[in-house]
């Protein structure tokens, strides 16, 4: 009896030696004769009930004959010769009981089931087999190794060196370069500053910056992990996005700008030439945000250019006929713009000797004349040309009188003067003119305000709309003195919280759905006004800080008349103050009133307190500053919404514009800007030659 065992071990029967067989006994068959009696002996048996498998064949000679089970067994075999063997059969001949991977005896298993397969499959058959696996790879050159990758991907078992080599990678710590595009690294940075250390804490790295022409990740640990972390960094490169903006012509992007996109809106700036800036970021949002946020601080620039400047003749000291003038180092005690960061910035100031007796609290108002850039003796009153006519029919004007520092700043790596030594103030400002500086208006807020009770505060939220300009207007800094009127829409709304509670003290169980939050305007009865206004700024060397003179004349706007995109607004952001929704809305970046395009330049939340000075609890000093008792001052802080910069003012606005109060508004304007600017506020009383803004 012959044993057809396909898996059994030694006693397995290959299907080719089956095919050998087959092919003998069909050759002995023709050879031998067959016996007389032979067929005789079928027909006694032929009435007798055979298996399906065992009745007889009629041959063409006509002698029937009884097929034995291997025949049958062999004819099968011919009639699945044009399908080919299976994966079945493949997966069949794996031991049922191995030792496996990682046995001491897997490599002679191995190599006893890779000799196996070879007998038992043709070439040909698993070439079909790599087929029907979807091998992707290069198609192996030899049996052998096609037998080694189907015994690999059909029955897990990898080749024993192979093992090895995974075993030596376990364990084994290596050091390579990964490069990385110069945007897929700083947007890492920007996302995380300590993203290295997540990186290589995530992977079991540890990373550090390469040194080469072009940006490569230093790893050094295991292969697995270094093999994971470029997949990574190949898998963040793929998700950036880029947008393109165009410059106008002769306006220019300052480093700090770019660093500010770069911080603010974790987005990658590059400047190309011409006048494009290149963004990439990982999210079409962080696009959105730094294109918004960019294209507003370039158009403020703009405006800030626009603002003609002009110098306060200093009197004279001591029968002085000229006093001098120099660029002090300014160190704020606040934090500046982030758009002046690491800027060397100065402030013009009188040189005086300490010892002389001069303060510059006793200094007379606005007495003396201005000085412009070319040289030109003015008034103050002269510089705003909308001064000298009424307000605009249905417009109501406003003065308003803004306090900070006009600095300079210089590309200097060092903190030096721009121009060494004291000068006289018409060399300075045509040192000004000729050299191009701007004068960059930072707000502040005198040290007195720091530990000053406000009487009242206000939450309010302002958005200020100005102009379209037009793609090919270029920015021009300006050098007369008369200040241009531009058209302004702003947006002014206050919030008011009732929580309906008598005492605030106990909040235990209070439910916050009783709130009450409302938004109402800010002045009168408009959320929204309309008009123009002409700014001017004033350097005053010999007091503590620099002005910003500002006339308006604005109309109210119906609600009714408002656009739609602005009550849409302010419908989203009162859901968003009850809680209704979770994400804070982004005022309209552009806006249509009266046919007329307007861009947003800035949309910040204001805390605001009124004040109320002293003048003779603070001891401003005597003279001709101490003909009033109080003054009355607004002081803000605001935060921007887009960019989260924190900003200081201080300013005095009055609606009451007779002319024959124009002198006491000077006036009260100089005596906020003579109280002192120290970072400690207080008095003055210990004074050192050291120049503290």
């Amino acid at each position: 009896m012959l044993s057809l065992a396909r898996n059994s071990g030694s006693s397995t029967i290959c299907l080719h030696s089956l095919r050998r067989f087959h092919i003998s006994v069909t050759r002995y068959e023709k050879a031998t004769p067959k016996a007389k009696n032979s067929g005789a002996k079928k027909l006694k048996k032929a009435d007798k009930p055979e298996p399906d498998e065992m009745k007889p064949t009629e041959y063409p000679s006509g002698i029937p004959f009884h097929r034995s089970r291997i025949e049958a067994f062999l004819e099968e075999l011919d009639a699945s010769e044009a399908t080919g063997p299976s994966l079945e059969d493949l997966k069949s001949m794996k031991p049922s009981q191995p030792a496996g991977p990682g046995s001491p005896t897997y490599p002679e298993e191995y190599e006893n089931a890779l000799k196996r397969i070879q007998r038992a499959f043709k070439v040909t058959q698993t070439t079909e087999f790599m087929n029907k696996i979807a091998y992707e790879g290069k198609l192996p050159a030899t049996h052998r190794e096609m037998a080694q990758v189907l015994i690999d991907k059909s029955w897990d078992w990898p080749p024993p060196h192979e093992l090895e080599r995974r075993q030596r990678e376990s364990v084994e710590k290596i050091t390579e370069d990964i490069p990385v595009s110069t945007a897929t690294l700083l947007l890492l940075m920007a996302e995380d500053p300590h993203s290295f250390s997540v990186l290589g804490t995530k992977f079991g790295l540890r990373l550090s910056l390469g040194q080469s022409q072009e940006p490569v990740i230093l790893a050094y640990g295991l292969r697995n992990g270094i093999s994971e972390l470029r997949k990574y960094l190949q898998l963040k490169s793929q998700q950036t996005v880029s947008r393109s903006i165009d410059i106008r012509p002769g306006q220019s992007i300052s480093p700090s700008l770019v660093q500010m996109a770069i911080r603010k809106a974790k987005t990658y700036a590059e400047i190309l030439p011409p006048q494009t800036l290149e963004l990439t970021a990982f999210t079409d949002d962080a696009l959105q945000k730094a294109e918004r946020l960019i294209r507003r601080l370039l158009y403020l620039e703009d405006h800030e250019l626009a603002i003609p400047l002009i110098a306060q003749i200093p009197p004279p000291i001591n029968n002085e006929d000229s006093p001098e003038l120099a660029y002090y180092p300014f160190l704020p005690g606040k934090n500046i713009p982030h758009i002046l960061e690491k800027r060397r910035l100065f402030r013009l100031k009188r040189v005086a000797t300490w010892l002389d007796g001069y303060d510059e609290r006793e200094s007379s108002p606005f007495g003396h004349s201005f000085l412009d850039l070319k040289g030109t003796k003015l008034e103050i009153d002269d510089c705003v040309a909308i001064l000298g006519g009424p307000p605009l029919e249905g417009h109501a004007r406003s003065w308003t009188a803004s306090f900070g520092h006009l600095l300079f700043d210089t590309s200097t790596p060092t903190i030096t003067s721009p121009y060494p030594g004291s000068w006289s103030i018409k060399s300075i400002l045509k040192q000004i003119q000729t050299t191009n500086w701007n004068a960059h208006f930072v707000p502040s807020q005198p040290s007195l305000l720091f530990t000053n009770v406000p009487t009242t505060i206000t939450t309010a939220h302002r958005v200020v709309y100005r102009p379209a300009q037009p793609k090919d207007s270029r920015p021009v800094r300006q050098i007369s003195s008369e200040a241009a009127e531009s058209r302004i829409f702003i947006l002014e709304v206050k919030m008011e919280y009732d929580t309906g509670l008598k005492e605030l003290d106990d909040l235990d169980g209070h439910d916050t759905s009783a709130e009450k939050i409302a938004i109402l305007p800010l002045h009168g009865s408009h959320r929204c006004r309309t008009g123009v206004e002409a700014s001017v700024d004033a350097l005053l060397p010999e007091k503590a800080m620099d002005m910003r003179l500002t006339v308006r004349d604005l109309r109210g706007i119906y609600e009714s008349d408002e656009s739609e995109s602005i009550k849409s607004y302010l419908e989203q952001l009162l859901q968003f103050l009850q809680y209704q929704v979770d994400e804070q809305p982004a005022a309209p970046e552009k806006i249509q009133y009266n046919g007329e395009t307007y861009i947003l330049e800035s949309s910040s939340s204001v805390r605001r307190a009124y004040e109320t000075i002293a003048q003779e609890s603070n001891k401003w000093g005597t003279g001709d500053i101490s003909s009033f008792e109080d003054v009355y001052i607004v002081a803000e802080t605001a935060l921007n919404l887009d960019s989260q910069e924190k900003t200081s003012h201080c300013f005095i606005e009055t609606s009451d514009c007779d002319p024959k109060n124009w002198e006491a508004f000077l006036t009260h304007s100089a005596a906020i800007a003579s109280i002192p600017f120290t970072p400690q506020g207080g008095d003055r009383g210990f004074q050192t030659p050291v120049f503290s803004e």
